[in-house]
C-alpha cells in the first residue's frame, strides 16, 4: 500500500502549532528555553568545544536536553508565522509557472518576492530568464515586457520582514477574510498593509475568472491533422473556451480564449481536424482561484518562530554565561505544583545558599561536594551577586547526586569552599519551573552563544511539518 501527506495536512499542522503558542485562544504555553552552559565534550574536565551534533529523537537525548535549561522565555501569538522558501527575484533567472499537476511545485521558484517585499505567483513563465521585475498590485494576472506572467499575491510588512525575513525563508500569511462582516468592519480591525491584503484576497476570490482554466498543456500531439480540430472543455466550471494549433500534421499547442470559472475539474477532449490521438490536460488554479489563500497556494507549511533575549529579562535569563541549546517546551509546570507556567520569564536552575563562603565561585566551574557514594557535582551557571546565591545544573557528566547540608561545597578553579546553611529548605533553593514536565517539541544543538546584560540575543528557529 501506498500513502502520502498532503500539503493540506502540513499546512494545518503549522496552523495547529501556531494556535499553540496563542495562548487566549488555545490555552498552552510555549517557551523558548536555552541551556547547557558546559562545553561539546565527554567529561568534566575537558573544557573544549568540539563540533555540536545533530541531536537525537531519544528519550534520553530529551532527558540531557531538560537537564541542560537555564531560562525560559514565554512565546507569543505576534512571536510565530507561517513562512516560506525564499525566492528573491534576480533578473537573468528562469521561475516555473504554476501547474495543478506538478507534485514537486512547492520544491521550486514557482513565486518570487521582489524588493519593495512583494510576493507574485508565477502564472506562466516563456521558459526564459525574467528581466522584468513586478511591481504591479492588480487583481487579474499581469503579464510583464519579458512575457512572464505574475499574480501579485501580498506585500510583507516591514514589521514582519524585521522578526521573519531570512535569506533563506519569508514570512507569508492568509488574512480571515470571511471573518468580517463588510469592508469597514476589515478596515477597522486590520493594520493597513493588512487591509491592503484582505482587499487583494477578496477581490481575487470574487474575479470573474477566478478558479479558472489557466493553460491548457498538450499531451500528446498526435497525427494527421489537416486542420485545427475542435476543443471541448468539461468539468465542474462554466465558461471556458480554447482553440487548437495544428503544424506538421499534430497539435502542437491549444490556447485559452476564455478562462472561465470555478473549475474545481476540467477534461480536454480534442476532435476533428481528420487527425488522431491528440490528448491534452487543463491547468487549473487552486480553490476559489489565485490570491485568495497565500498560505496554502505558496505552501506554508513551515513555521517561523522568532523571540528576543533581552538582558537579564527580570533576573531570569541569565548573563555572564553562554548557551548551546535551544528547545521549544509545551506546557511546563511551575516547580513543584501540577499548574502550568504561565510567567513571561523563567529561571530554571536550582541554587545553592551558603552561611559562609571562604570566597567566591566562579562561573563554569565544577563544584563537588562529599565523594563516592555521596558525591554530588554541578557546573555553576551564575553567581547571584545579591543574594549571593550559586545557581548550577547537574546532567550525564556530573552525575545527579544530591547537595546535602553538614559538608562543605568546594569549587575546582576557584577553590572556594561554601559551607551550606544548616536547614535543608534554606540550602536548597528551588528553581521556577519543573524542567521534568512538559513536552520538548523542538530541540538544536550550537555552537556557544555567550550572553552579556548589554546584548540582545535574536532567535529565529524554522520548523517544517
Amino acid at each position: 500500500m501506498t500513502a502520502i501527506i498532503t500539503s493540506k495536512f502540513r499546512t494545518l499542522n503549522a496552523e495547529n502549532f501556531k494556535e499553540d503558542i496563542d495562548t487566549a485562544n488555545s490555552g498552552s504555553s510555549v517557551y523558548v528555553a536555552i541551556g547547557k552552559t558546559d562545553a561539546w565534550s565527554n567529561s568534566t574536565s575537558d573544557t573544549t568545544d568540539t563540533e555540536p551534533f545533530t541531536p537525537y529523537d531519544t528519550t534520553d537525548a530529551l532527558v540531557e536536553a531538560r537537564e541542560n535549561i537555564f531560562a525560559l522565555k514565554k512565546l507569543n501569538a505576534a512571536d510565530v508565522t507561517h513562512v516560506v522558501p525564499r525566492h528573491t527575484w534576480t533578473t537573468g533567472t528562469s521561475y516555473v509557472q504554476w501547474d495543478s499537476n506538478n507534485a514537486d511545485i512547492f520544491d521550486v521558484a514557482f513565486y518570487v518576492i521582489t524588493s519593495e517585499f512583494k510576493v507574485y505567483k508565477c502564472i506562466y513563465s516563456p521558459g526564459t530568464g525574467s528581466t522584468q521585475e513586478p511591481t504591479q498590485t492588480l487583481t487579474a494576472p499581469t503579464a510583464e515586457s519579458d512575457s512572464y506572467i505574475w499574480k501579485y499575491m501580498y506585500t510583507v510588512a516591514v514589521a514582519d520582514a524585521e522578526k521573519f525575513l531570512t535569506t533563506s525563508y519569508m514570512p507569508v500569511k492568509t488574512i480571515n477574510v470571511e471573518s468580517f462582516a463588510n469592508d469597514a468592519a476589515a478596515e477597522t480591525s486590520l493594520s493597513e498593509g493588512d487591509y491592503a491584503q484582505y482587499l487583494n484576497q477578496k477581490a481575487s476570490r470574487d474575479s470573474t475568472t477566478a478558479a479558472g482554466i489557466e493553460r491548457i498543456v498538450v499531451t500528446a500531439g498526435g497525427s494527421g491533422y489537416t486542420s485545427a480540430p475542435n476543443v471541448y472543455i468539461t468539468g465542474a466550471g462554466t465558461g471556458a473556451t480554447a482553440t487548437a494549433v495544428v503544424s506538421g500534421g499534430s497539435v502542437t499547442a491549444v490556447n485559452v480564449t476564455a478562462k472561465g470559472t470555478d473549475y474545481s475539474t476540467a477534461h480536454i477532449v480534442i476532435d476533428g481536424g481528420s487527425g488522431t490521438l491528440a490528448t491534452a490536460r487543463a491547468v487549473l488554479a487552486p480553490e476559489n482561484g489565485h490570491g485568495t489563500d497565500p498560505v496554502k497556494e505558496l505552501g506554508g507549511f513551515f513555521s517561523a518562530v522568532n523571540t528576543l533575549l533581552d538582558g537579564t529579562g527580570g533576573g531570569d535569563l541569565t548573563t555572564g554565561n553562554d548557551f548551546r541549546q535551544i528547545t521549544l517546551v509545551k506546557n511546563p509546570f511551575n516547580f513543584g505544583t501540577s499548574t502550568k507556567s504561565i510567567e513571561p520569564t523563567l529561571k530554571a536552575t536550582p541554587a545553592l545558599s551558603f552561611s559562609s563562603t571562604t570566597q567566591s565561585f566562579q562561573v563554569d566551574e565544577l563544584i563537588t561536594q562529599g565523594s563516592g557514594a555521596t558525591l554530588a557535582q554541578a557546573f555553576v551557571v551564575e553567581v547571584d551577586s545579591g543574594t549571593g546565591y550559586v545557581h548550577y545544573l547537574q546532567n550525564s557528566k556530573t552525575g545527579y547526586g544530591n547537595f546535602v547540608t553538614g559538608s562543605p561545597v568546594v569549587g575546582s578553579t576557584s577553590s572556594a569552599e561554601g559551607t551550606p546553611k544548616p536547614v535543608a529548605g534554606d540550602f536548597l533553593i528551588n528553581p521556577e519551573v519543573d524542567i521534568h514536565s512538559g513536552d520538548i517539541v523542538f530541540l538544536e544543538n550550537r555552537n556557544p552563544i555567550d550572553r552579556t546584560a548589554s546584548q540582545i540575543e535574536d532567535i529565529k528557529i524554522i520548523i517544517e511539518f
